[in-house]
Formats: C-alpha cells, structure tokens, sequence
C-alpha cells in the first residue's frame, strides 16, 4: 500500500506490506518537505526491490491543511490511481491525529490554521471524529475552555493551553485508519477538504 500524508505541510510517503511500514520518507534526511513524490516513490520501490506493479492499494490524505500541497498530493494519487488501474483511499487529517492521540477517557481537538479569521476545528471522541467545521479563533478558544480536558492537536495555539502535541499522525495509524475503512469503489478518487468561504 502507498500513504502519502500531505496536509499538515511537510509531506510523508510510506509504503506498507501488510501491516507493516517497511518504507518512510519521514525517516530520511534527503526527503524531509520534499514534495517530489514521484522521486520518493520510486526511491522506496527501488529500496523494496519492487516497481510500480507491485502497488495495490493507494491511500491519501484529504486534509484539511495547506490547500495547495493537499490538492497536490490527492491529484498525485488520483493520477498514480488512474495509470495503475487503482482505487484511491481518502482519510481526513484529523481523523488520523485523533486516533494517533485519542485515550479511553480523553477526547482530541485538532486545529489547523484556515483563511481569516477561520480555523479548520475538529473534535475526536469515542474512536471517531465527532465534529468537524470552521470556525473562528475565539470561538475555539470558548469551546475549549468548556472542556474538563484534552489533547490539542495541529497548528494553532492557544492562550492557556499547552501547545499542540502534533500536527501530523505517524504512517503507522494513517495505515491502521485506513485498514479500519470499507475497501474504495474499484475507480474511486478523491477530493481534497476545502474551505468554502461565504
């Protein structure tokens, strides 16, 4: 399986057997930000001794995040999809943080930066994301402080509050999600999350 995790801004390729990672950009001085992912790809294959036929699932990102580095990764895998005759997999970035962060008792509120005054707002609770929307800073801020506790997750701060924890899950739960997930319709694509702004 490819994973290709974009959305938080320093993009992830990962190749996985099984359930096993045994390729991650991550890893590797030389692909740190790098968004030539075809490059990575092939430097994974080849350090796998496999080709591009040996691909038989692909999994993507969706974001919410940057929205041109997310809308370059889902249309690198759309294309990779279209040519090797594969379905592609879409996994919101917080749902990865969430389960990457989640315990038993303590929900997860992911917050990435979006166009002022909005924030990307998600919260993940009970194993799945709960809630999800844009809103302002303040808002988020009052809401928080309604909570008893919590992990804070993504890009944005917030006064009184420890600072977020991540803002990227690892390729090992972006693959354990994407296991947890109905196999995609055989011509299935994706489509980034976007800010629709009024």
């Amino acid at each position: 399986m490819l994973l290709l995790q974009t959305s938080n801004g320093v993009p992830m390729l990962g190749l996985a057997r099984a359930d096993e990672i045994v390729f991650d950009s991550s890893t590797l001085p030389e692909w740190d930000g790098s968004r030539d992912y075809r490059a990575i790809l092939e430097a994974g294959l080849a350090a796998l001794g496999a080709d591009l036929s040996d691909l038989t699932e692909i999994t993507v990102d969706i974001g919410p995040g940057g929205m041109g580095v997310t809308r370059t990764g889902a249309s690198f895998a759309n294309a990779l999809g279209f040519a090797l005759g594969l379905p592609v997999c879409a996994i919101p970035a917080f749902e990865m943080l969430g389960a990457q962060l989640a315990t038993d008792e303590t929900p997860v509120v992911i917050v990435r930066k979006a166009a002022r005054p909005y924030v990307h707002f998600g919260l993940y609770q009970n194993g799945e994301l709960a809630r999800y929307e844009h809103l302002t800073r303040d808002e988020v801020q009052n809401l928080i402080t309604s909570l008893h506790k919590f992990n804070l997750a993504g890009n944005v701060s917030f006064d009184g509050h420890n600072a977020p924890m991540r803002n990227a899950a690892d390729l090992q739960t972006m693959l354990t999600v994407a296991r947890s997930k109905p196999a995609p319709a055989p011509q299935a694509r994706v489509y980034p999350i976007v800010e629709v702004l009024t």
